[in-house]
């Protein structure tokens, strides 16, 4: 059997395979679409970092502007989660004004930004290193959970996940932002993971997306 060419996905553009049909993400484009049927042309190559197809699927690909002879370096495939966890211990009074300080300011870093630069952000702060607590992640979780209320200009998942991660990493506590899809009905969600433990939300609300992306 003839080996596929392959090519390297462009910066910013992600994929997921589920079931027959490919889930594309273009950050830089802040644009989800859908590929019906194209799971049997188009396969996985070099843990998300790239595409094999026959050389006219790849031109159509190309074409498109989802494909580019430039790797991008930064790219991590997304590690799946399996569960949840939350503490039964009261958080503490500190623990829910450090949050809290973190949620206005999150609060103001997030606004006007457009997804491309909030990716870019959370991939900075993942660079950085940090140490892998998953209980101390849990607390800080709770505490941010805890003051949620009085955050004005909340918003949605994005936002929510986003000050999350950033609060996390700012107590020095390793964790991923992870990017998640399903279809039919197309629903996108995101949330924070660290390793493959869900913080912040839970497994029966995450478990059905099929992750895309990791910052």
């Amino acid at each position: 059997m003839p080996i596929e060419p392959e090519i390297d996905l462009a910066k910013g553009v992600h994929l997921a395979w589920i079931h027959e049909d490919i889930v594309v993400l273009d950050v830089q484009a802040d644009a989800y679409s859908l590929l019906v049927g194209a799971a049997n042309l188009i396969r996985p190559a070099r843990q998300g970092e790239a595409v094999s197809a026959d050389a006219a699927v790849l031109n159509d690909l190309a074409l498109a502007g989802l494909t580019s002879t430039t790797r991008e370096r930064s790219r991590r495939p997304p590690a799946p989660a399996t569960h949840d966890a939350r503490s039964t211990a009261p958080t503490s009074l500190n623990a829910r004004t450090r949050a809290l300080a973190n949620a206005l300011c999150g609060t103001m870093a997030f606004r006007q930004r457009p997804l491309p630069a909030l990716v870019e952000a959370a991939r900075l702060r993942s660079s950085a290193p940090h140490r892998r607590d998953l209980y101390g992640a849990i607390q800080e979780a709770e505490a941010f959970e805890a003051i949620r209320p009085w955050v004005p200009y909340e918003g949605d998942c994005l936002q929510r996940s986003w000050m999350l991660h950033r609060h996390l990493h700012q107590r020095g506590l390793d964790a991923d932002w992870v990017f998640g899809v399903r279809t039919w009905p197309f629903l996108a969600h995101c949330w924070v993971q660290v390793g493959d433990t869900i913080v912040g939300d839970s497994l029966d609300r995450v478990g059905g997306f099929t992750p895309i992306m990791v910052a």
